[in-house]
């Protein structure tokens, strides 16, 4: 003679997960079937307000730098290039600002992540270099 009480406890979990299944989709079903609550416009809701920036305190007069344009380094047969396509060191360099680092597109992702890692840029940005860029690398430089 067989355990009976294993199938039965089978059983009784298997309908336990039904009925929770059809309790989540009653749910969702009644929320889903309610009108969305009509609000009644309000009474200042078409009252413009005017809007100033507030004088600078002395601690911020600084002067505002305007913003860097970001700096590109291409990255072509395993070495990297500034972006006038003249060989460049990265080793130790600190980088201010944003960074793009430009990557054939036919390049490995084992050498896109090598190179990338060598950038020590906090600000960095990987992207692919558009076929201009291809063609001027080829005849500057050489062969892929």
């Amino acid at each position: 003679m067989g355990d009976t009480s294993y199938g039965n406890a089978m059983t009784e979990i298997a309908l336990a997960l039904a009925m929770a299944f059809f309790s989540i989709m009653v749910l969702t079903m009644v929320s889903m079937g309610t009108p969305q609550a009509q609000t009644e416009p309000r009474a200042d809701a078409g009252v413009p307000v005017k809007l100033t920036l507030a004088a600078p305190s002395p601690a911020d007069a600084k002067p505002q730098s305007p913003k860097k344009k970001p700096e590109i380094i291409v990255f072509w047969n395993g070495r990297f290039y500034d972006k006038d396509l003249n060989p460049t060191a990265i080793a130790g360099r600190r980088f201010n600002g944003r960074v793009i680092l430009a990557l054939a597109p036919t390049l490995s992702m084992s050498e896109a992540l090598a190179a990338r890692s060598q950038v020590g840029a906090r600000n960095l940005v990987v992207s692919t270099l558009d076929q201009r860029w291809l063609d001027t690398l080829k005849t500057k430089l050489g062969k892929e």
